[in-house]
């Protein structure tokens, strides 16, 4: 009989983080060569979230389709260390899901959004990946994030982030209100280019739930001047979120938002009328 420890070596022999994350590739072409794929996509995320077509395509995203079934997956993405099936149920059906890469732009791990469930976000759990603990959204572009002068916009969810990047900014997800220690080291080297942008909540709930007792989105707040002093952090006064922000009065506070985003990476002493300097 085999030791625990020679079970566990024969197990990440056989479900390698390398061979997991080609899975997980395989996984989002087997969903984006579906007949449902552009349509479906087209709804819940051209339409519902308001963003192009062209960051669904360049970042990937896919629909699982509310009634499929484990049999209609093949049975090599199936196992547990890849996180889309567990016993008999897909765990993503019905939702929207948006592949969290890698610097080598491999798929990590995944992230399905349904505004009719809870959570409404849903990572995923498998070989080699911990989200909100070893990772943020964006990866894929941090060699071109470094290489650049400009600002990094670094936010806490993944469509406030792709809004970010469908009007020309740079940005990157956090997938939480907080910041690992891990992606404090990697942050530390651009720190000097980042503007932090904490959601205007506290635990999921607005600063007026509190009484103006606490600073909404302290936690954030407190990280990032803690650990990356010369970052600067600013929060939409008008709505919880970056995307929030921009849906409000018919648009109407957008371009204000988008060129006040600009301006503060120039110059943060200014006065905003939609931004909040932390």
């Amino acid at each position: 009989m085999m030791s625990f420890k020679e079970m566990q070596l024969l197990a990440e022999k056989e479900f390698s983080v390398e061979k997991t994350r080609e899975d997980l590739g395989s996984i989002v072409e087997f969903f984006k060569n579906q007949k449902y794929y552009r349509e479906y996509v087209d709804v819940a995320f051209v339409k519902e979230r308001q963003l192009p077509w062209s960051i669904a395509e360049e970042h990937d995203v896919f629909f699982v389709d509310e009634g499929i079934a484990v049999d209609d997956i093949p049975e090599a993405f199936r196992h547990d260390s890849l996180g889309m099936v567990k016993g008999r149920n897909v765990i993503y059906a019905g939702r929207v899901v948006y592949p969290v890469k890698d610097v080598r732009k491999q798929v990590m791990g995944f992230c399905g959004w349904d505004k009719f469930e809870k959570p409404k976000y849903l990572d995923s759990k498998n070989s080699g990946y911990k989200a909100k603990e070893t990772t943020f959204y964006g990866m894929e572009k941090l060699a071109e994030y470094y290489s650049s002068s400009a600002p990094v916009y670094v936010v806490e969810g993944i469509v406030c982030c792709l809004y970010l990047r469908s009007i020309g900014l740079q940005s990157i997800a956090l997938l939480t209100s907080g910041l690992s220690r891990y992606v404090i080291e990697i942050l530390k080297r651009i720190q000097d280019r980042l503007i932090i942008i904490p959601d205007n909540d506290i635990v999921g709930k607005t600063a007026d739930d509190f009484e103006g007792l606490n600073p909404a989105g302290e936690h954030l707040v407190y990280l990032a001047k803690k650990h990356l002093p010369k970052a600067r952090v600013i929060q939409s006064v008008l709505a919880k979120d970056v995307d929030d922000t921009r849906r409000l009065e018919e648009h109407k506070a957008e371009k204000i938002f988008q060129q006040e985003l600009r301006d503060v990476a120039v110059n943060p002493f200014k006065n905003f009328s939609t931004i909040r300097v932390r």
